[in-house]
């Protein structure tokens, strides 16, 4: 999941590997940059009138959003760092000089990583804030609804390729933050991660018609294949070209929604096979 990626960065930012101490910082980034996602808002059981229009200067309502997002953003900045993961930022200098602004951020889990830890270590990095939030509701959305329906794309995508699917890295999000959009960041930091993870393959998912375009330019591919014998037969073989989420519940936006406009929102599992 991430946000566009942009052109070549004309500011001095430097990439660095996050430690514990950027937390809260990361996850401050990452709710910023997904205050208004399709995903987030789906998982998040977020209202119409809860939606985030502007996360700068949220209205009362959108405040519950976006500390529910935070708690969620926050736990998963946490566990990428307990099983092993990786997370990069792009900072800057602060205005005084005296310290740094974090811009952008990526988490990236390692070949063979999963977050298969024990409830003990999930409690301590805060998911049952996320839970408290989101509710039963919102967890199911992704933990029954989403993530074995992606992991099952990816299995099919990974076999008819003949390669392990753990064999892989997974970049779990890219974003730059709202105010720093349009200047690089994301870019510096995709350069970054490519230098990493050569010559393994890279998948993501994208939630727009946007992000899905411009991930396409740095090589990441949506996959789609057609009947068994396709599954089968075919080396660069395309795998389930969009997925629908939540249709009969929420709209394009990931918001509650009723009748005919309720119509699910899309998503995209893409990889890049070469780095």
């Amino acid at each position: 999941m991430s946000s566009p990626p942009e052109a070549a960065s004309s500011i001095n930012a430097i990439v660095r590997i996050a430690t514990r101490d950027d937390v809260e910082a990361a996850a401050t980034v990452l709710m910023r940059a997904f205050s208004n996602d399709p995903a987030m808002n789906w998982w998040g059981c977020v209202k119409r009138e809860n939606e985030v229009t502007d996360c700068s200067s949220p209205s009362p309502s959108m405040v519950q959003t976006m500390e529910r997002l935070l708690n969620f953003q926050r736990c998963l900045v946490k566990i990428t760092m307990l099983v092993g993961g990786i997370v990069t930022l792009a900072v800057l200098p602060s205005s005084d000089e005296k310290g740094e602004r974090v811009v952008a951020v990526s988490l990236w889990l390692k070949p063979g990583q999963t977050f298969d830890l024990p409830l003990t270590t999930v409690l301590k990095a805060g998911v049952w804030s996320v839970a408290m939030g989101w509710g039963i509701r919102g967890l199911k959305r992704l933990l029954v609804d989403f993530t074995p329906h992606v992991e099952d794309t990816l299995l099919k995508a990974y076999k008819a390729r003949n390669i392990d699917r753990l064999d892989s890295w997974h970049l779990l999000e890219v974003v730059v933050d709202p105010d720093w959009q349009g200047k690089g960041m994301s870019s510096l930091l995709m350069k970054e991660g490519f230098a990493r993870t050569s010559p393994k393959s890279v998948h993501l998912e994208a939630t727009t018609v946007n992000n899905r375009d411009i991930y396409a330019h740095f090589g990441f591919e949506v996959e789609f294949i057609q009947g068994l014998f396709a599954q089968v037969y075919l080396s660069h073989a395309q795998i389930d070209e969009e997925h629908l989420f939540g249709k009969g519940r929420v709209g394009r936006q990931g918001l509650a929604a009723k009748g005919t406009a309720a119509t699910g929102y899309p998503e995209w599992v893409m990889t890049k096979w070469e780095t």
